[in-house]
């Protein structure tokens, strides 16, 4: 049966939940497969897949995997962890052979120096625009024989100091090629009209929104104390977590409620296509009953 690329489902009104998952390390492949055939048993269609500084499966492989399940999938790849001819090659295998058409294209972090095999940040041949570009010359606007017909999201981060330069950042992804925007995760119904807002202002392609239940106090305070690049936890958030800090159950309870009133909130807007759940602790079966109560509302 023929299903309708992501874009599409966008741009036809669909209002998206995908599942953001990490990629097993190296002991937790079968426990990953039972994750994800659960998940599929409960009627998710969506996952973006992590590329992780650490030694961990590769995220293209794996959503040539999860293609072949059923799932539709959003592979992130950044130019950290390969050259730009070597992530071409990597697209073509699952496009061709797996029918993997939905990348989000980042720069991304250095390896973590206590993962790396040997002391080496990464690639970097370029960043994401040049490899927005790349992609879009070299896979989308060759002859129309051998086109695919691909489609690539980038990342907007709304917490960066400086704005104006994300601004400019978004449009030169968008010009390069980016056909949807994924952004840094958001806590509250204030961080998520900030971010509506500002993204407005310099693009009007879809934009899918991040959004991450917090439901373990450790994560909290990770974030809160700037351990986590690029997200940021609002005070008020923090302060209203403080008060189950000793209760993990009430804690799961409340990030729970908060999350899927939240992502209510987000698609009531009507501003936004679509959200992204990150998975807490790589496990999303964790959250499962959030996810299937989001999805019944979708």
């Amino acid at each position: 049966m023929y299903k309708a690329k992501i874009l599409e489902r966008m741009l036809h009104g669909e209002f998206l939940i995908s599942v953001q998952i990490d990629p097993p390390g190296l002991a937790n492949a079968e426990k990953f497969n039972e994750m994800m055939d659960e998940l599929i048993k409960n009627r998710v269609t969506l996952v973006d897949i992590n590329s992780s500084r650490r030694i961990s499966h590769d995220s293209i492989q794996l959503a040539s995997i999860l293609s072949q399940k059923g799932l539709e999938v959003i592979p992130h790849i950044t130019t950290r962890d390969s050259s730009i001819n070597g992530l071409i090659n990597q697209i073509l295998a699952a496009y061709d052979l797996n029918k993997v058409n939905n990348f989000l294209v980042i720069t991304g972090d250095p390896y973590e120096a206590s993962q790396a095999i040997v002391p080496f940040e990464g690639v970097f041949q370029t960043d994401a625009v040049g490899a927005l570009s790349a992609f879009d010359t070299n896979l989308r606007k060759v002859g129309a024989e051998i086109r695919r017909d691909l489609t690539f999201a980038a990342a907007v981060n709304q917490n960066e100091e400086d704005l104006k330069g994300e601004g400019k950042w978004i449009r030169e992804k968008e010009k390069a090629g980016a056909d949807f925007f994924m952004s840094q995760p958001v806590f509250s119904e204030e961080q998520a009209l900030m971010l509506i807002d500002f993204f407005s202002r310099y693009s009007s392609v879809p934009l899918l929104v991040g959004v991450w239940p917090l439901i373990h106090y450790k994560t909290i305070e990770a974030i809160s104390k700037g351990k986590v690049v690029g997200v940021v936890l609002p005070p008020e958030i923090y302060k209203e977590a403080e008060t189950y800090q000793e209760d993990e159950n009430a804690l799961r309870e409340w990030a729970l409620d908060k999350t899927e009133r939240l992502i209510a909130f987000i698609k009531n807007l009507g501003l936004a296509y679509g959200v992204y759940i990150v998975a807490p602790a790589r496990n999303p079966l964790l959250i499962l009953e959030l996810i299937k109560k989001v999805m019944q509302g979708g």
